[in-house]
């Protein structure tokens, strides 16, 4: 569970810094090259365009974005009992009969918000908007 959990907050933190580059999301590779080797060819755009970054600061970049809107949600109301699936994920796959328990999805909400530095209601903490940028917001 806890893979899932790392991967979901990369791809998202990620994703959000690649929308800064107004760029489409089926940029050619995107979904067949290495993640790695995709972050590279982001930050060389940014780069291209005058910025300075590296994976970490790109990275840092996205969590920044993902916080703020996050913060946006949290100020018309999302709390926890938002952040749910739809019920077909928490069925049995006929294929493989592989499914994700109730359970096991608290579990990873858990993971997740403590992950993002958020509270058990999914509101990110003061340490973690300090720490990516976004003082004084809360």
């Amino acid at each position: 569970l806890e893979d899932l959990v790392n991967l979901t907050k990369y791809l998202q933190d990620r994703n959000a810094a690649l929308w800064t580059l107004i760029a489409c999301d089926n940029i050619p590779g995107n979904s067949v090259k290495p993640p790695d080797e995709m972050i590279r060819i982001y930050i060389r755009m940014l780069n291209t365009l005058g910025f300075s970054y590296d994976e970490e600061s790109f990275l840092k970049l996205g969590e920044r974005i993902y916080n703020l809107s996050r913060l946006f949600n949290v100020r018309e109301g999302v709390r926890r009992e938002d952040d749910s699936l739809p019920p077909r994920f928490l069925k049995p796959r006929e294929d493989t009969g592989w499914v994700i328990t109730k359970e096991d999805f608290e579990r990873m909400l858990d993971m997740y918000y403590s992950k993002r530095g958020w509270d058990s209601e999914g509101v990110p903490l003061k340490e973690t908007l300090d720490r990516v940028g976004l003082q004084g917001l809360i």
